[in-house]
């Protein structure tokens, strides 16, 4: 799924969660991290490219791309190494779960040693920013669902086990418009149910 589909997913899930709940998740926290994921994986190859193309004067066309190459070459460029092992990293429910504990020891440690009179998130009735990072878990589900083994497979347990599930093809175009017509419908739904709860009831 592309960056901006990830995105206005997570800014609809932080804004549909915000009407069951009554601490407040942070849309644009919640959207950070929905993205991350392809930042953090895919934010060097990007630059590559680009150093490629603006300093050395490559021809865009003729920068490898990795699909292209046979496996024994693609392997041996340090290039796609990376983004493979960072695509790893960014995608596995367990190292999200390994992340997601950390920070709930931290934020356990933070409380308990937090200094009388200031106050906590929770206090002002804001949320958790463990539920912020949802995001992210958020983001790995959905990859997926839209992502085959011919394109980007999600190694959702790794490294524990090389698991890769077979999604829907993400470049598929009847996949790319029921994405956004869903999206549509989500915040058309959210707008019209928050200006409901906003007129005044009749007596």
């Amino acid at each position: 799924m592309d960056i901006l589909a990830h995105s206005l997913w997570s800014a609809g899930a932080a804004a549909g969660a915000n009407r069951l709940i009554h601490k407040k998740l942070r849309v644009a926290r919640m959207v950070i991290w929905g993205v991350l994921p392809d930042l953090f994986s895919f934010t060097p190859a990007v630059t590559w490219v680009l150093w490629l193309v603006l300093v050395k004067g490559v021809r865009f066309a003729e920068v490898p791309r990795p699909e292209l190459l046979p496996a024994q070459l693609r392997d041996s460029m340090f290039i796609f190494r990376l983004t493979n092992t960072l695509y790893c990293l960014s995608h596995s429910i367990i190292i999200f779960s390994a992340f997601f504990l950390l920070a709930w020891c931290f934020c356990r440690f933070a409380d308990r040693y937090r200094q009388p009179g200031i106050n906590s998130a929770a206090q002002n009735g804001a949320a958790s920013p463990l539920l912020e990072m949802t995001g992210w878990l958020l983001h790995i589900l959905m990859d997926i669902v839209s992502h085959s083994r011919g394109s980007h497979p999600i190694p959702v347990l790794w490294p524990l086990l090389d698991i890769k599930l077979d999604g829907f093809p993400l470049d598929r175009s009847w996949f790319i418009v029921l994405n956004y017509s869903t999206l549509l419908a989500a915040f058309v739904l959210l707008r019209v149910t928050a200006r409901n709860r906003l007129k005044p009831s009749g007596r």
